[in-house]
């Protein structure tokens, strides 16, 4: 989701976190069956689109809400990012000076707060540095893997019994060698293992149907995951609004934005994004293939 041009920077009061109208949230979740034991089950964080940025005390705030996501909740097995983790690298006018300070800030202050929490990125669109020349090693998706830790930019892992695929859809849609690369990873696939695909832009969201950010070209990658026997959850951000969508064996969740309006107060005073609040997603993964995705507003936090 494009965010605003930084350049230049229009200072404004902080308002802090506020208190969302709950009729704002579109809360719940795809349900999962009423008997669910906990014995196998993965709790999955979902988090997506920081937007970390030395303004708008960005910085502290994050911390604080990290820190207060682990309090609450104390199970997570499985943190996943699902990028924009810096503010905007990806504008004409942005230096390298500005790209190296906003991964400082990400170094100093969210990994250290989930530190000891296994995790999985994906790359944002804002992540990426093109003003640098060819060739020069921050420029482009590379540059933003070496900062994020991951070796490749899309993969294949499992855990807690559920395949999961990341995928790098930064630039609007997958490249033939991805594509390519995903498709023979889901033939691979034992035929009755539950599946998470996890990508910046949403594969298919109602929001992004109303606010613009969907993937160019997943109709041939949803096909391919509801030709599966088992089910498919598919995970992104990008949109800065939440909707949760059931087609076939796929749930789309497309969450909405730790930062909300970019740190800034935007349209609302909880800083939220046409009325979607800043938050997070708790995702709880069942063995069996079964799964449910709640979307939590910061504000419902206990800060301490």
């Amino acid at each position: 989701m494009t965010a605003p041009n930084p350049s230049p920077l229009k200072r404004r009061n902080f308002l802090g976190l506020g208190a969302a109208s709950a009729a704002a949230l579109p809360m719940g979740a795809l349900a999962a069956p009423a008997a669910t034991s906990s014995a196998k089950l993965l709790t999955v964080l979902h988090i997506t689109d920081i937007h970390l940025r030395p303004e708008y005390d960005a910085p502290a705030r994050c911390g604080k809400i990290l820190r207060a996501i682990r309090q609450r909740h104390r199970d997570i097995g499985l943190v996943i990012n699902t990028g924009d983790s810096i503010y905007a690298a990806d504008y004409k006018n942005i230096t390298r000076e500005r790209v190296e300070e906003q991964w400082k800030l990400w170094d100093e202050v969210v990994m250290p707060e989930l530190k000891g929490l296994p995790m999985l990125h994906t790359v944002g669109n804002h992540d990426t540095w093109w003003a640098g020349p060819e060739g020069d090693p921050m420029r482009g998706v590379p540059y933003v893997c070496k900062r994020l830790g991951i070796a490749e930019p899309y993969t294949r892992t499992s855990q807690g019994g559920w395949e999961i695929l990341t995928l790098e859809n930064s630039s609007g849609s997958l490249g033939k060698g991805q594509q390519d690369w995903l498709f023979q990873q889901l033939d691979a696939l034992p035929a009755k293992a539950p599946l998470l695909v996890a990508g910046h832009l949403p594969l298919f969201s109602l929001a992004g149907d109303y606010d613009g950010g969907n993937m160019s070209g997943a109709k041939a990658v949803i096909d391919k995951l509801a030709a599966r026997e088992a089910p498919v959850v598919a995970l992104s951000g990008h949109i800065h609004l939440r909707s949760s969508e059931e087609l076939w064996n796929i749930r789309f969740h497309c969450n909405g934005s730790l930062s909300g309006y970019w740190w800034e107060p935007g349209d609302r005073k909880d800083c939220g994004y046409k009325r979607t609040p800043m938050g997070y997603a708790i995702l709880k993964l069942w063995p069996d293939g079964r799964s449910e995705c709640s979307y939590l507003p910061v504000e419902k936090l206990a800060f301490r």
